[in-house]
């Protein structure tokens, strides 16, 4: 099995609509779904907006996009990786966002294991350890510094918290996706990193059930290249 298998799904989804459009519908009814199975602020309108975007497709659609996000857990599971970043490329509609252009996983894992080599001493001294993404696109850069991390003996269900940003909402909600169904507790942001202009907040499942919230304003230490 590999991320394929997914974007063959979502091939079979085109008609009526483009690539590019069935993608950012596949990512947003995801993410919105993830989200509403914990989180009642904002539920309704999310609710609304799911439904509003489902309405464009067949039965058969909708099956094809529920059995597509259940392809992207599994491989997320079996192999921890930017899955959605390799199915934006391998759909070949970069060209619709402005060139966006996601770095290969390979080159994120070298990035990472160069940039946090020592967190197990961090540790001795902090409670846990933050992370911030001021342009996390799929997510690819925070899946492999807690894969590093993990590696290294870090609980990131408990040691790390990520904060990402993007302005981009298709890549806010492909990030969140996959942050989600890796239980990395982390707040993807709708944001300008640059200008701040805030637009939403997506916490993950293991933000809010970790009690993050409460957790934050605790001495925490900065890792990776990562930097606010």
């Amino acid at each position: 099995m590999s991320s394929k298998e997914t974007v063959k799904l979502l091939r079979a989804n085109t008609g009526e609509r483009d690539m590019h459009s069935v993608f950012s519908d596949f990512c947003s009814m995801s993410a919105a779904a993830l989200r509403n199975r914990f989180d009642p602020r904002g539920h309704q309108k999310r609710e609304e907006q799911y439904e509003q975007t489902r309405e464009r497709y067949s039965e058969a659609q909708w099956g094809r996009f529920a059995e597509a996000l259940a392809l992207v857990a599994i491989e997320l599971a079996r192999e921890p990786r930017d899955v959605l970043g390799e199915v934006y490329m391998q759909l070949e509609i970069a060209s619709h966002d402005q060139g966006q252009f996601f770095t290969p996983y390979s080159v994120c894992q070298l990035m990472a294991a160069m940039q946090v080599p020592n967190a197990a001493e961090q540790l001795k001294t902090l409670p846990f350890l933050t992370v911030y993404e001021p342009a996390c696109g799929a997510g690819a850069m925070v899946i492999a510094v807690a894969q590093e991390l993990a590696s290294q003996g870090v609980d990131c269900a408990t040691q790390l918290h990520v904060t990402a940003d993007d302005l981009n909402l298709t890549a806010v909600h492909m990030s969140y996706i996959q942050l989600s169904l890796l239980e990395i507790p982390a707040i993807v942001n709708h944001r300008n990193s640059l200008t701040l202009e805030h637009f939403d907040a997506w916490p993950t499942a293991a933000h809010a059930l970790g009690g993050w919230h409460l957790k934050l304003p605790a001495p925490t230490g900065r890792v990776g290249l990562l930097q606010e």
